[in-house]
This record gives C-alpha cells, sequence and structure tokens, in this order.
C-alpha cells in the first residue's frame, strides 16, 4: 500500500521537478567543494575581471588555480624573463575581499622563512604599489583557461543578480508546472460537459 503510494508520487510532475533540480544542487556542490579539495584553494576557478594580464589572460577567461603550500616556491622574475614569473592570485591588500591576479616579479624573502612578494607586474599598467604577504596569496595560475566563460560569472558577480536569477527560475519551474496542471483540469472539463 505504502509502495504504491510512492510510486504515484514518484510519477507526479513537480515531484520529478524537485527531485532534478535537489540532484543538480548536489552535483554542483559536490564538484565545488572536490575542485576546492584537489587543488587546495578556496577559488579554483576564477573569472579574470580586467585586462591587466593581456596577452596572456584576457577578460572574461574562466582560469583554474591551484592553491600554494609554500609561497616560497612561486618564481618571481619579470614576464620578459626565460622563463617568466608565476601568475599569482592574491587577495588585494586594502581590500581583502577583491582578489588580484597579476605576475609575480619580486621575491621577498623574510627572515622568519616566509616569503612575500613585491612589483607584482600588470602586464599593460605597470606595477603594484603594494607587498603581498604570504596569507594574501589564493594560489597560482595553472596555464589551463576558458575564454570567454568567465563571464558568465562576472555577470552573476553582484548579489542583486543572483538573488533576481533564483526568483526567476523558482517563478519559471512554478509556471512550468502548473501550466500543465491547469489545462488538464480545462480538458477533463471539456470532457465532461460534451454531448453524447
Amino acid at each position: 500500500m505504502k509502495r504504491a503510494k510512492l510510486a504515484d508520487l514518484l510519477r507526479k510532475d513537480y515531484v520529478q521537478t524537485v527531485i532534478m533540480v535537489i540532484i543538480t544542487i548536489v552535483i554542483v556542490i559536490v564538484f565545488w567543494y572536490g575542485l576546492r579539495f584537489a587543488f587546495r584553494t578556496e577559488h579554483p576557478l576564477l573569472a579574470v575581471a580586467s585586462g591587466s594580464m593581456e596577452p596572456v589572460l584576457y577578460k572574461g577567461d574562466l582560469i583554474l588555480v591551484q592553491g600554494v603550500q609554500n609561497a616560497c616556491e612561486i618564481h618571481a622574475a619579470p614576464k620578459d624573463a626565460n622563463p617568466p614569473g608565476d601568475i599569482i592570485i592574491f587577495r588585494k591588500p586594502t581590500d581583502p575581499s577583491e582578489l588580484i591576479v597579476h605576475r609575480a616579479v619580486e621575491k621577498i624573502n623574510g627572515t622568519d622563512g616566509s616569503c612575500s612578494f613585491g612589483d607584482n607586474e600588470w602586464t599593460n599598467r605597470g606595477r603594484d604599489p603594494w607587498t603581498v604577504r604570504e596569507s594574501d596569496i589564493v594560489g597560482k595560475y595553472t596555464g589551463a583557461k576558458v575564454p570567454l566563460l568567465g563571464y558568465i560569472a562576472l555577470f552573476f558577480e553582484p548579489l542583486q543578480v543572483k538573488i533576481a536569477f533564483i526568483i526567476l527560475w523558482i517563478i519559471l519551474l512554478i509556471i512550468l508546472e502548473f501550466v500543465p496542471l491547469s489545462r488538464k483540469k480545462v480538458e477533463g472539463e471539456q470532457k465532461q460537459t460534451k454531448p453524447l
């Protein structure tokens, strides 16, 4: 009896839609946390927000970031060196909520065995006016990127856009779920009122 009720419930369109939404959310969360674990950084995928690193990275590129366990292993050198310095991702010292993607040009070895980076290079605009501490470093660019895909992440960056998008999807799911139900109800009423 209970199995029959469960089977009937699972055949309903809205239940299948809810199950698919839940499965999709779980897959996305597992994928994101799996990337974070595999690449040892809280930001394994980042969208490049400016053209300051052209021609290596362009605005809208989606890049793969590898965490750095020891900042002293980061190679620092100008872009014209052979090989050029690593491209690092770090929290802006004057605004830790902002992430910066620049080439490490100068390594400063601390007396305590730590390393910091100065004069990090914007390919087109000169050098940074600050020193990046080891604790500010999020990771380094792996060399893997997907052009233009980062524009999607940049579009959804403001909180208002994220909220509006979620509300829009909820409304769309409700419409897609209840329009077929109302059509079935109207068709059922029409069948009952047809003369013989």
